[in-house]
């Protein structure tokens, strides 16, 4: 389907508990070694009907619990030597009224400045923390509908992702950050199984290379339990301006002890046949998580075969009965 300017706005909801809209800006700031994740959504028929986080992180943060670890610091922010989590949430028993062109919820202000083609960002929590950044779209939204392969129905009744780049002021623990950099950002809106989601893998890469020419943004996604080995790739492959959907994706990675990624390998093939192979050798920054399921998202410099280094993003969750060691020992892929 054709996605238009209203899709950027919130749908109509059915009376499902597991109902759930949402927002995402996620980007890899290579300049000052900083990833970045904001994110808003609304569950109208839970009883928090409103949501946001904002977190930012440098460097190693391996522990699963350092979120809330962070919140609960005196400026939110999480401290190992060099490595720094910021992390910082709201829940709200009201659903919001305003739709996602202007959101104001949480200290987090989202305002659409022209459909489909950008975004002003601004925060600022209990402490001063905060930023002002400008978002353009680098892509058309890639409709999931019109994918190789359907969005499962436990994710989303539907989905779009696209590259975008943003540039402002990142202002954090009394310092202050020029952001200049790309990344990734995604709108779904319909059930999200949160039980059957969590027993399934979740791997996501998505990278832009310098010139633009290329730009990723694909899952494989777990649709029968971590046992069955049963995956499906979604996303879009853009190359030269033509996007197309995700047909299939190959990967392989090393683990450390905590289930941290490196030496990540990436083949991507798309519905017109075109394949883009890529490689990570290490996260420059990754925070971890572990509610439910657990894992890590983290940023890198991909090197894309044939295209040169492409700053990107990488994302992977597993049930909760996966450990590190299974992992290290290629017990799960």
């Amino acid at each position: 389907m054709v996605l238009r300017a209203d899709d950027e706005l919130r749908h109509p909801f059915s009376d499902d508990y597991h109902w759930r809209e949402s927002v995402y800006f996620n980007f890899n700031d290579v300049e000052n070694q900083i990833g970045g994740w904001i994110y808003y959504w609304v569950t109208p028929n839970r009883e928090a009907r409103t949501g946001m986080l904002v977190s930012f992180y440098h460097g190693a943060n391996p522990r699963t619990d350092g979120g809330q670890a962070a919140l609960t610091s005196p400026d939110h922010v999480l401290r190992d030597g060099d490595n720094w989590l910021y992390f910082y949430n709201k829940d709200g028993e009201a659903l919001e009224p305003a739709n996602f062109d202007a959101v104001d919820f949480g200290g987090l202000k989202l305002s659409r400045l022209a459909p489909l083609k950008s975004y002003a960002l601004s925060f600022e929590d209990d402490v001063g923390n905060g930023f002002d950044l400008r978002g353009e779209f680098l892509t058309a939204p890639y409709d999931y509908a019109d994918g190789v392969h359907p969005t499962p129905a436990f994710i989303a009744l539907n989905r779009y992702h696209r590259a975008w780049k943003t540039k402002g002021e990142l202002r954090l623990a009394g310092r202050v950050y020029a952001v200049d950099c790309t990344g990734d950002s995604d709108h779904s809106w319909g059930t999200r199984d949160a039980p059957t989601f969590g027993s399934n893998l979740f791997k996501m890469w998505s990278f832009r290379t310098a010139d633009g020419r290329v730009m990723i943004s694909v899952l494989k996604q777990g649709v029968g339990g971590v046992a069955s080995g049963e995956t499906l790739a979604l996303g879009f492959v853009s190359i030269d301006g033509e996007m197309s959907s995700a047909a299939n994706v190959e990967t392989s990675a090393e683990y450390d002890a905590a289930g941290v990624q490196s030496r990540i390998a990436l083949r991507v093939t798309d519905a017109l046949g075109r394949t883009v192979t890529a490689s990570l050798d290490r996260m420059h920054s990754y925070l971890g998580y572990g509610q439910a399921f657990w894992g890590f998202e983290g940023v890198g410099q991909y090197q894309v075969e044939g295209h040169g280094e492409a700053p990107g993003l990488v994302s992977y969750f597993w049930p909760e009965h996966v450990t590190g060691a299974m992992l290290r020992a290629g017990e799960v892929a």
